[in-house]
């Protein structure tokens, strides 16, 4: 049978030699195409039952803000009961509230309050089992492939945009809307399954198990406070997702009113910076070295905002593609480059709550910034908003680059050594 030798193709063949992270990724690959469906099968749900974009948006976020709410409180219990486990019970009870959607779909049950109050209840469950599913990575394939193993799961996420909502808009157009949300229940099970066949054990915090989960919580926190390379690295995911990440939301508006290119143009916008997103992930897969990623992350920090401020000033098609694709690369090096990073600093005792903190921040942070970045486009137009935040950023970053540069050691040296 074919086995991944440690030296083949690199840092991700040094990752997939491990069983266990071999069975994390094909459960992996196929649930960023469940998740992709839920996304439109949702979406489409939403516009059946109201016709109205205002819903739209409003689903989106009830079913993203629970996310954001639980995601320190579920660190602190996956640090407390087990990564593998949290993911697998969670992950498992979270398909089956997805499956109630798609079956409601299906049967011509569902309702606007149903359906809002369901996506709830499966942002919550998320919201606990992908925190302690990212917690894992590092525990299966070791520090030293942790660039590599994170690089391949943000690659096949960027594959997943592309095959995901296609696949979907088949079950979609053929099934009904129902269907493309019972993928997601499919995918979850697979999922959890995978982790069920996993034999790695993290061994359970025993610190304070008598202090309650809202002193490990806090404990959390004052960890990530005390230590300067995590405040600076999580200070860069803010920032990016905060400040140039919600660049797609107004990819629509830029599409139709400032290059006049509608539903196609949108497309090939997409794609471009999926594309460009795709290539740098791949770049970094084969590298799998964390030394240097703070020489990458802060080229990207930079690069991200003059290329997204390009964009906002051009008005030729063609150019705005190609910029838009580096701008898609530079981000994609600055948000997987600093979560490398963080993995690759976490005490094993703190790595459920740290990572919970931090995908708190990677999913909030774009949707706060969506709503300040469509609020300025609002009352001065696409492009100066565009061009605004992306001036912000780039001063962040510039002011950034003294202090990596005195931490850069600490960020990509392996603290257990």
């Amino acid at each position: 049978m074919f086995s991944f030798q440690p030296g083949m193709f690199g840092g991700v063949g040094r990752a997939l030699s491990s069983r266990d992270y071999r069975l994390y990724a094909c459960g992996h690959i196929a649930h960023v195409h469940g998740w992709w469906g839920n996304k439109l099968g949702l979406g489409w749900l939403t516009w059946q039952l109201t016709e109205s974009a205002g819903w739209l948006g409003i689903v989106a976020f009830a079913g993203m803000i629970p996310v954001m709410l639980v995601a320190p409180f579920a660190g602190a219990l996956s640090d407390r009961y087990g990564h593998r486990n949290c993911a697998m019970i969670v992950g498992t009870v979270g398909s089956l509230i997805s499956g109630s959607i798609g079956i409601l779909a299906v049967t011509g049950h569902i309702n606007l309050t149903l359906l809002i109050s369901l996506a709830v209840l499966q942002g919550l469950f998320f919201g606990v089992e992908f925190p302690a599913r990212q917690s894992l990575i590092a525990q299966l394939v070791g520090r030293e492939n942790i660039s590599a193993a994170i690089a391949f799961n943000s690659t096949v996420f960027q594959v997943g945009a592309f095959v995901g909502p296609v696949l979907a808009g088949v079950m979609i157009s053929t099934l009904g809307a129902g269907s493309a949300v019972l993928l997601f229940l499919g995918t979850s099970a697979w999922m959890a399954f995978m982790m069920f066949l996993i034999r790695h054990r993290n061994p359970l915090s025993t610190e304070r198990r008598d202090a309650g989960l809202l002193s490990d919580i806090m404990d959390g926190f004052r960890y990530i406070a005390g230590n300067t390379s995590l405040r600076l690295l999580f200070l860069m995911s803010f920032t990016s997702g905060f400040l140039l990440r919600p660049y797609i939301d107004l990819l629509p508006g830029f599409s139709a009113e400032i290059f006049r290119r509608g539903a196609e143009g949108l497309a090939t916008l997409n794609a471009a910076a999926g594309l460009g997103a795709l290539v740098f992930g791949v770049f970094l897969i084969f590298r799998g070295r964390t030394k240097g990623l703070t020489r990458y992350m802060m080229t990207g920090a930079c690069c991200a905002p003059v290329s997204l401020a390009l964009f906002a000033a051009t008005t030729e098609f063609v150019i705005a593609v190609a910029v838009l694709g580096f701008a898609a690369m530079m981000l994609i090096a600055t948000h997987v480059c600093s979560y490398s990073l963080v993995q690759n600093l976490i005490d094993p005792a703190m790595r459920g709550r740290v990572i919970a903190i931090n995908a708190a921040i990677s999913i909030g942070s774009p949707a706060l910034g969506a709503l300040m970045m469509g609020s300025l486009a609002e009352l001065v137009g696409l492009r100066p908003a565009l061009a605004t935040t992306a001036a912000l950023a780039l001063l962040v970053a510039i002011g950034m680059i003294p202090a990596v540069r005195r931490h850069a050691a600490d960020m990509e040296t392996d603290p257990t050594n």
